[in-house]
């Protein structure tokens, strides 16, 4: 299991590089971060749609990071939230009721105790500490 998707670290480098310069193309953004250009298309679609990104169309068209957003509070787990949707780490942490072991089985609450320790490190983790700067 992955908890972040190859599609969401690209994005997450591909934010924290647009959050420290300015305009460029996904071209150049697959230059320098080695994203196949087709990926790098449909992940910097999903920004754009996501509103992280600002984008121009045609001849000279070019990518931009929202301004208007706080690289010091946008998570990890935010764009993970929003690129992937949440994850849980087991069903039992999603739907405890749905498990016939329930309450005899104690390792639910161990799960729900890790994806807790999980979600407050994404939360913890913003934009702006991962520097990707050329």
């Amino acid at each position: 299991m992955n908890i972040i998707s190859r599609e969401v670290d690209y994005a997450i480098r591909i934010l924290s590089l647009l959050s420290h310069i300015e305009k460029t193309t996904v071209d150049e953004i697959s230059k320098i971060l080695y994203i196949p250009k087709p990926f790098a298309h449909k992940i910097v679609n999903k920004l754009v749609r996501k509103n992280y990104l600002i984008s121009s169309q045609g001849r000279g068209g070019y990518i931009e990071f929202n301004k208007e957003l706080n690289i010091n509070k946008i998570s990890v787990l935010d764009i993970i939230k929003d690129l992937d949707g949440y994850k849980h780490v087991n069903l039992c942490t999603d739907n405890p009721e749905a498990c016939e072991l329930n309450p005899y089985c104690s390792f639910t609450y161990h799960l729900q105790k890790l994806e807790l320790c999980i979600n407050k490190a994404l939360n913890d983790l913003k934009l702006k500490d991962i520097i990707f700067k050329i």
